[in-house]
């Protein structure tokens, strides 16, 4: 009897609750396919029972309340795969893309070279001309959707953006930040990645979002070798060195990479100021000396299946010169003119050690990771300075200005992937601690005798403590609908001291970022989404630092210990249409903005001086298409149009004496892969970038014209790459800005030699037929703000 009732009772349970089944779906790169269909169907008669999509990783859950079902699995641009379950957990499932055909081991079929995913654009760096023997910033500035400016990066039609190596954050900015991207190798990046509004698992720094640029990982069970070589010529010539190593085998997965930069650069500027007494024109041109080694070293150790530990360095040391000289020719009637000259010497170090844990914790998909970062950047900037005016009222000065810079950060974090029946959660926590240490010394040197100055020279310590607790949820509705919510609590807490003015400045405030992000997806054509998020862009370290850094003897920068951190909303409506086009409209307000503060000074010294507040808000809007198309099988295209305008108001107390600035601004992105033979060892790539004339705050910035050409070559078996390519054949990409402030116009024309001629070569060995094996490390959340921001 016991027996029967115990049958009973299985039996009931069977009807009413049916089956469970999980999965995680995935593309043939080992990339998470979001918002896949996953339908169940009668065995029978293929009638539809119920049907869920899978979420941002690729994850799903489905119960079927009968039991004779078949799992149906499609995705727009892939092959619809149909699954029998033996199982609960099916594991992972691979889709195909349309017009491939599956392989067992080694995988031929290349990645697209831009895929447009639920939440980021993602840009395939590899097997392009970009990705050959340049640097992590050659690839950016190629990227859909990036913004690469001299010292600043910016999503298109947008704002500013952090950048992540890997999922971490990089805690620097400005020149700082270039200087480091410079240090990553091309032939080193996988992909990059373009979120616009991350999830709560990211740091919310980042006002329109972040850049992720993935690394390439060791093959399983394989080892491979590459080394490479470049050369650029410029106005001077540039010689790139460099080595990757990576090795997987069994427990044991190393990579090592080392990398090497010599030569030199150049720089052309030209200022035009109208000031009321007289005019000046000015030119300046420089020659930077670049000398730079870099490297990184990772390891990480299967524990057991379920567990993996490892620890990753990386680290890069900077020798630069630069020499400038020019003249300023001053209208005055009378012929007089001033000649400038100018010398710098500067060292750039970091240091940047991660250590992480990661455990499976069942076999349903929860994860527990952990991760331990110490960043260390160090900088020291040595430049003497000089001008000497003849005509009217001849003077010399002579100066020099001196600045060192020591950024340290420590930050731990945790996070946790928790999949349930209901919904799938992630949740963890994070500390940070950065401490900056920083000094100017001024010297007037135009008796011959170096002089100190304490009023130009200062002190400045600054700690920043951020405290961080996250959460967000994602569930399916129904088999079209998907929903994401999550919410960023963060505590800040900064002190900086001014040991030269004795001035102490403390500020503490709490921050509650939220996320949204809503799918609906009707068919296999189409998918619309909706997302918003709020962020954060905190003042990077130097522009809080009340001390005068010295360009030349009548233009200097400022920094200002009360700046505030900027706040913004983002908005966001997107729709794709079969993968190809993809429209998307955005809308972002932005509160206390921060930005330069351009003052032109007339009178008994006529000078520039920069400096920074929170002076605006403004409101960002804008249209997107971009276009993914393949007109022949050998010829691939992707073109971004971008319509965008930027309304910006005074805040309550601020005039700035310059008008503020606002149309309709347009940018163009179009790029052309042509594979010249049936082998495909043949590439030709074509990139056109245009930027119509824009007016942004009290800037008016010209149009700009960007054409490169390129051509690749893979022989031995592709293991020999070659690559030829002429950037900036119209020698357009630089703008000039005008600005008109306190009544004086003024004009900036900046010109850093892009239109160059490089060859590279890059050498692969080793056991390459093995499917990659990609696992993103921890969070390295801290690393960008060590100048401007």
């Amino acid at each position: 009897m016991k027996i029967i009732s115990t049958f009973l009772i299985a039996l009931i349970c069977s009807i009413s609750f049916g089956q469970t089944f999980k999965g995680k779906i995935i593309d043939k790169q080992n990339q998470p396919i979001s918002f896949a269909n996953v339908v169940a169907k009668n065995v029978t008669d293929h009638s539809l029972i119920t049907g869920v999509i899978s979420d941002e990783n690729g994850a799903f859950s489905i119960h079927s309340k009968k039991e004779n079902v078949y799992l149906e699995i499609s995705f727009i641009g892939f092959t619809t795969k149909k699954i029998n379950p033996t199982q609960s957990n099916i594991g992972t499932i691979v889709l195909e893309e349309e017009g491939q055909q599956l392989k067992e081991v080694v995988i031929t079929a290349r990645k697209k070279f831009i895929q447009q995913k639920v939440d980021r654009l993602v840009f395939n760096v590899e097997n392009t001309v970009a990705g050959t023997g340049g640097t992590a910033l050659d690839a950016l500035k190629v990227t859909p959707s990036v913004n690469v400016d001299t010292d600043n990066l910016a999503i298109v039609g947008k704002g500013n953006v952090r950048v992540m190596v890997n999922d971490r954050i990089i805690q620097l900015s400005g020149n700082e930040l270039i200087a480091y991207l410079n240090t990553i190798a091309s032939d080193d990046i996988n992909n990059v990645e373009v979120i616009t509004t991350p999830p709560a698992k990211y740091d919310a720094e980042g006002d329109s979002g972040l850049i992720n640029i993935v690394l390439k990982k060791s093959k399983e069970n394989s080892w491979n070798n590459q080394i490479r070589t470049s050369y650029t010529q410029a106005t001077y010539p540039l010689l790139n060195f460099g080595n990757t190593f990576n090795y997987n085998k069994n427990k044991v997965s190393l990579v090592a990479s080392l990398n090497t930069t010599q030569g030199n650069t150049a720089q052309f500027n030209e200022f035009d100021i109208i000031y009321p007494s007289a005019s000046t024109a000015t030119t300046l041109d420089m020659k930077n000396k670049e000398n730079m080694i870099s490297g990184r070293l990772g390891l990480d150790y299967k524990l057991t299946d379920n567990a993996t530990v490892g620890i990753s360095y990386s680290g890069s040391f900077e020798d630069k010169g630069i020499n400038d000289g020019g003249r300023t020719l001053t209208n005055d009637g009378n012929g007089t003119y001033t000649i400038n000259q100018g010398n710098a010497e500067l060292t750039n170090k970091n240091h940047s050690i991660n250590a992480h844990y990661i455990q499976k914790l069942d076999t349903l998909g929860r994860k527990l990771s952990v991760d331990i970062d110490y960043f260390n950047f160090k900088n020291s900037n040595t430049r003497n300075f000089s001008s000497e005016q003849f005509i009217t009222n001849p003077n010399y000065f002579d100066a020099e200005n001196s600045t060192n810079q020591n950024i340290k950060n420590y930050s731990a974090k945790i996070d946790v992937e928790h999949p349930t029946k209901w919904a799938n959660f992630s949740y963890g926590a994070k500390i940070t601690h950065t401490k900056t240490d920083s000094d100017v010394s001024f010297y007037n040197r135009s008796t011959g005798t170096p002089v100190f100055d304490p009023a130009q020279s200062n002190e400045f310590m600054y700690s920043e403590n951020i405290n961080a607790v996250y959460a967000d949820m994602s569930k399916s509705l129904g088999k079209k609908w998907q929903t994401k919510i999550g919410l960023r609590f963060e505590n800040t807490r900064t002190k900086g001291v001014s040991k030269t003015n004795n001035q102490t400045d403390i500020n503490s405030y709490n921050k509650l970022f939220p996320s949204l992000f809503i799918g609906y997806n009707p068919s296999r054509k189409n998918m619309f989404n909706l997302s918003y998020s709020r962020r954060i862009r905190r003042p990077g370290f130097e522009r809080l630092n009340p001390f005068r850094f010295y360009i030349n003897s009548i233009s200097y920068q400022e920094g200002n210990p009360f700046l505030k951190p900027q706040i913004s909303e983002n908005l966001e409506f997107k729709h794709i249409y079969k993968g190809k086009l993809i429209s998307k409209a955005f809308v972002s307000y932005v509160d206390d903005g921060y930005f330069n503060i351009i003052k032109a000074e007339d009178g008994a010294q006529q000078r520039i001086v920069v400096t920074f507040d929170n002076f605006y808000t403004a409101y960002n809007y804008g249209l997107t298409e971009t276009f993914l198309y393949n007109p022949t099988k050998w010829w691939n295209t992707t073109t971004q149009a971008t319509l965008s305008k930027m309304d910006t108001r005074y805040k309550d107390g601020f005039n700035l004496d310059a008008e503020l600035l606002s149309q309709w601004n347009f940018q163009l992105y179009n790029r052309n892969t042509f594979h010249l033979n049936k082998a495909k060892t043949i590439q030709a790539e074509t990139t056109l970038i245009y930027a119509s004339p824009q007016k942004l705050m009290y800037f008016s910035i010209s149009e700009m014209i960007s054409l490169d050409l390129g051509l690749k070559f893979s022989l031995l078996d592709k293991k020999l790459n070659c690559t030829i390519s002429v950037n900036d054949i119209l020698k357009r990409k630089a703008t000039s800005v005008n600005t008109k402030t306190n009544g004086i116009d003024q004009t900036y024309y900046n010109y850093f030699d892009t239109r160059s001629f490089k060859i590279s070569l890059n050498y692969s060995f080793g056991n390459r037929k093995i499917k990659i094996k990609r696992r993103n490390s921890g969070n390295q959340d801290e690393q960008n703000r060590a100048k401007n921001n």
